[in-house]
């Protein structure tokens, strides 16, 4: 879905990329988890990020606000994914609110305006193209998506990522979704067949998969760090006082 970016330069043919993104959050459980294992093996990613999710004065709003800085601040690019996730080539007259709303959010939020955006349900159409050129917004689509919203099947998702990437030539955007726990759940596994993969090339000679950030997009927009970490402690503290906070971590199977 969408234009996908050049291989990276001076490289062979047979190189393997991917790019890591993520949809629909901020989520109070599910992002913090992929936070983690992406800090602790030094990847960055890419999250598409709807504002509704960031309006308002309640714990939880203010806790995905600071959510956001934290996503921020340890160097992976939030980008816009509308207001409301709307279907914007349908519903035209919605664009200068979901498009140019959500980066104010995400900016206040943040401190930094997006660079990149994705349309819900990876739209296409001349006025949105317009619209954005015009905003001078990227739009990144995506060509490996397992659809985990479907069928919130862990297994399943590891299963048809595992066997795309194993067939992988050039580059490819996965798309998975922060809010959903089988996604959030598979990603440790996956990124744990990458290495067994590579391992596995390197002792044959072959082409190993090579996990690329943003700046495959934005060679010359280094995003900065924006200094918020005092705040993270704030956050688990929110967190952790939100009603129904033990049944949502349920779903992440978190309980002992």
């Amino acid at each position: 879905m969408g234009a996908l970016p050049p291989a990276t330069p001076g490289v062979r043919a047979a190189t393997r990329e991917v790019l890591l993104s993520f949809d629909d959050g901020p989520d109070l459980f599910g992002t913090p988890l992929v936070l983690d294992e992406l800090d602790r093996r030094g990847l960055k990613a890419i999250f598409f990020v709807q504002g509704r999710h960031l309006l308002g004065s309640r714990p939880q709003n203010l806790a995905r606000r600071d959510l956001l800085r934290k996503v921020a601040a340890h160097g992976h690019l939030v980008a816009n994914h509308t207001l409301s996730h709307k279907n914007l080539c349908q519903h035209p007259e919605t664009m200068p609110a979901e498009v140019d709303t959500n980066s104010e959010v995400i900016a206040y939020a943040t401190g930094l305006r997006p660079l990149l955006f994705r349309a819900p349900y990876g739209v296409r159409c001349r006025s949105l193209d317009r619209a954005l050129a015009a905003r001078d917004l990227i739009q990144i689509g995506w060509n490996l998506d397992p659809q985990e919203w479907k069928c919130e099947d862990q297994d399943a998702v590891y299963t048809y990522v595992t066997q795309s990437l194993a067939k992988l030539q050039g580059r490819a955007i996965l798309l998975l979704h922060d809010t959903h726990p089988a996604a959030v759940r598979a990603l440790p596994r996956i990124l744990n067949w990458i290495d067994a993969e590579n391992r596995r090339v390197r002792n044959e000679g072959g082409a190993p998969i090579r996990i690329v950030d943003y700046s495959v997009f934005l060679p010359h927009h280094p995003v900065p760090r924006i200094g918020l970490e005092p705040l993270f402690g704030r956050v688990a503290a929110a967190v952790s006082l939100l009603p129904g906070a033990s049944v949502t971590r349920a779903r992440f199977g978190l309980l002992q």
